[in-house]
């Protein structure tokens, strides 16, 4: 397995605090079966820093080389205006330097409408992957299959599962063959956590076919 979308870099975001956070969290993930974590801490206009977050990443592998799960850098950029020139400057993280971009938006409002966004990104080369579109109830079904032919990839949250009315949304959403990734969002060792638990079982009932694309078997981010 390969969890696409993580805040398990320290220090940097809302997401892991300490090195020892880190570790504790690396291994939950190998208690998972999870092979690969691409970290992907927050960029925003606010917080472009590519930079720093590239040397964080360098100090972590260093810190963590035995864990026994390969780590990758990219990031989650929340959209806004002007983000497609930044991420063509490299200010901006693409996810293992490939043309593979996490993207979030407004949970609250349509700032840009998703699928316009997604179109943008495409033409420009790049192969955008929407991060838990459970949250952005502003978007109907008939949108997110918008955002599919714009050529949009769909990720959401695996913790999602655990939740019996949110579940309902995402599976509806994965009955009509609209979801890419399932992937942990993991931020701490409380609340966000690392859980695939939920989410496994469901997809081995009802789409085992799907099992690695989901979860990525087959992952683009493999060396």
């Amino acid at each position: 397995m390969i969890d696409i979308h993580s805040h398990i870099l320290p220090g940097v975001d809302d997401g892991s605090r300490s090195l020892e956070m880190t570790k504790n969290l690396l291994a939950l993930y190998r208690e998972e079966g999870v092979s690969a974590v691409v970290c992907t801490p927050h960029q925003s206009r606010e917080l472009r820093r590519a930079e720093q977050l590239k040397a964080q990443f360098a100090l972590l592998e260093e810190k963590v080389k035995d864990c026994g799960v390969k780590l990758y850098l990219g990031a989650e950029i929340y959209y806004y205006d002007g983000m497609l020139d930044d991420l063509n400057s490299g200010e901006l993280l693409t996810l293992n330097g490939t043309k593979y971009v996490l993207v979030e938006f407004s949970t609250r409002n349509e700032m840009a409408y998703i699928p316009d966004v997604v179109y943008e990104l495409s033409v420009a080369g790049y192969k955008p992957i929407v991060a838990h579109i459970e949250r952005y109830g502003y978007l109907s079904l008939d949108g997110w299959r918008e955002v599919k032919s714009n050529g949009g990839l769909i990720q959401v949250n695996a913790s999602i599962f655990t939740k019996k009315e949110c579940a309902k949304l995402v599976k509806k959403f994965m009955k009509a063959d609209l979801v890419d990734f399932i992937a942990s969002d993991c931020h701490n060792e409380g609340s966000r956590s690392v859980n695939f638990s939920a989410a496994k079982a469901y997809v081995a009932k009802k789409f085992s076919e799907r099992y690695d694309k989901y979860f990525g078997e087959n992952n683009i981010f493999k060396d």
